[in-house]
């Protein structure tokens, strides 16, 4: 009987130290750590300080972090927020159009891609995309283009315009949010959506997003109290 309990027991262990190896080696070698989310040079971890970072040391990390990927990628707007991470939108250099939504940490400027639709209706740098920001680096285009059917072709698919974008988008804050607020034509057309500016008044206090095959709303809900909007294009 105790042979039985002893051979139970190394069989349980082994299983233990197999699963613990097994575990190290999917989080050492999981490709959204190593290429895209955080990217090659990137701390995973930075140390934390009790001392916000300026606009110009949010703007270093930045241009830092989008380096990495395989498109040329320009900050387009900052949004800063009292009491969360601030919010910056990212557009390609060539093309002018919305690349990426990230999150940075203002006080250890540890950054990573915004939840929502950022992760979940961007055909080209989201989770479905061709780009890398979960980390795949896709050499052969081409050959993802016609193969994938995560990518469509928006030209020809895209259902709502901008116009109609903004009145859904109205409707929504009005009804769910505050009757005194409003969407604008403000903000970025990216892969698959727009995501919009909402005011109250002449005054900027957050933003949504808007599919552009569905019209489905996605508020972002997760901000805090903006402070202000820096617009890169006004540099």
């Amino acid at each position: 009987m105790k042979n039985k309990k002893n051979v139970w027991m190394s069989v349980i262990i082994v299983a233990i130290l197999l699963l613990i190896a097994f575990s190290f080696y999917l989080y050492s070698s999981w490709v959204p750590f190593k290429n895209g989310m955080w990217p090659n040079w990137y701390p995973r971890y930075q140390n934390d300080s009790n001392t916000l970072m300026s606009i110009e040391e949010i703007k270093r990390e930045t241009n830092r972090y989008i380096a990495d990927f395989d498109e040329a990628l320009e900050i387009a707007d900052i949004f800063v927020y009292e009491d969360s991470d601030y919010y910056v939108s990212v557009e390609e250099a060539a093309t002018g159009k919305g690349a990426m939504e990230l999150l940075i940490n203002p006080y250890n400027g540890v950054i990573y891609p915004e939840h929502g639709p950022n992760m979940m209706w961007n055909e080209k740098y989201g989770m479905h995309g061709r780009g890398n920001i979960m980390g795949m680096h896709m050499r052969n285009r081409q050959f993802f283009n016609e193969y994938s059917g995560y990518y469509r072709n928006e030209a020809t698919a895209k259902q709502i315009s901008l116009e109609t974008a903004v009145e859904l988008a109205t409707e929504y804050v009005k009804k769910y949010v505050d009757e005194d607020l409003i969407a604008t034509d403000e903000g970025h057309e990216f892969y698959g959506y727009y995501t919009l500016h909402i005011k109250r008044g002449n005054q900027t206090v957050g933003m949504l997003s808007v599919n552009y095959y569905t019209g489905d709303v996605w508020f972002h809900d997760w901000h805090g109290t903006l402070i202000e909007v820096i617009s890169n294009h006004e540099n």
